[in-house]
């Protein structure tokens, strides 16, 4: 896959992950086949490349350095992000309720030669993550937390906060926006306005995104909306880094300013949601 030449080198001197098992490499290709899956795709065998263009820089001007940080990856699917999260020096724990999902993840990893550097696990319900509390500094919920069944996305989000530490924080990224009513990922128009008793009548449950009020609240009273606190700048400086549009970037700068005043940020209000939760130290929460 060609490289984006508009996309600057990590600053942290971390150098874009690369294939060094070949063997890895042919087993990952033959099990994607065997589950239906074009290796080639950009959303499989390409997504490392892609993340570390795109989610990459989100990790880089996260208020909590990457580096040395140990990260859950919630919802890891095959595996790419937390190639990329190995790559910036994170010691990774990555977990996924798809079985096979996981298996491609592992032939993932081994193939980028970080499999050491990621403890990959499946998780069947993640209202029980076998991890400690306050053991996590950094939760990456990258284009997931649409996909947990609306009745137990609650509980979840209970269960990311207890694991994560006082002063951590949840990385939330191309998140389905419920306020659109184009559902990102489908493609499909509609579904995001209906409400959820439609399904009973029609017996089909149609991709959804969440409402941005569910992420903010839904973590609990301890939780803060970081980019706000630091005035957009490190969503804004990710978005740069990611090679946005001059005009694009500014039309993101204006809204910055206008909806920090109305408590919210601008994030919360794209049809791909991306906003970052700081965790409170106990004694500061009232």
């Amino acid at each position: 896959m060609q490289r984006l030449t508009s996309i600057p080198p990590s600053p942290s001197g971390a150098e874009a992950p690369e294939v060094v098992d070949q063997a890895a490499d042919a087993e990952f290709r033959r099990a994607a086949h065997a589950l239906g899956w074009d290796p080639d795709s950009l959303w499989v065998g390409g997504y490392v490349q892609y993340e570390w263009d795109h989610a990459r820089h989100v990790f880089e001007t996260c208020t909590t350095p990457i580096r040395g940080a140990k990260v859950l990856e919630f919802g890891c699917n095959f595996g790419a992000t937390s190639v990329v999260l190995a790559a910036l020096g994170a010691s990774v724990i990555a977990v996924d309720v798809d079985s096979e999902a996981i298996d491609l993840a592992r032939l993932n990893a081994q193939r980028y030669g970080v499999l050491t550097h990621i403890d990959i696990r499946h998780v069947a319900d993640t209202r029980q993550l076998p991890i400690d509390d306050c053991t996590i500094d950094i939760v990456s919920c990258n284009s997931v937390l649409e996909y947990v069944p609306h009745d137990i996305l609650p509980e979840v989000q209970g269960e990311i906060a207890r694991v994560l530490r006082p002063g951590g924080t949840i990385l939330i990224t191309g998140t389905s926006s419920r306020l659109w009513p184009r559902e990102v990922h489908s493609g499909v128009f509609g579904p995001n306005w209906l409400p959820r008793f439609v399904d009973k009548l029609t017996a089909r449950s149609p991709q959804r995104g969440v409402w941005p009020w569910e992420l903010l609240n839904g973590f609990g009273p301890g939780f803060e909306n970081a980019d706000r606190v630091d005035a957009c700048r490190s969503y804004l400086e990710a978005k740069h880094r990611m090679g946005l549009s001059p005009g694009r970037l500014n039309v993101l700068r204006a809204m910055a300013r206008i909806t920090t005043l109305l408590r919210v940020t601008p994030g919360l209000l794209t049809p791909s949601i991306s906003v970052n939760l700081l965790k409170r130290d106990a004694q500061k929460v009232v």
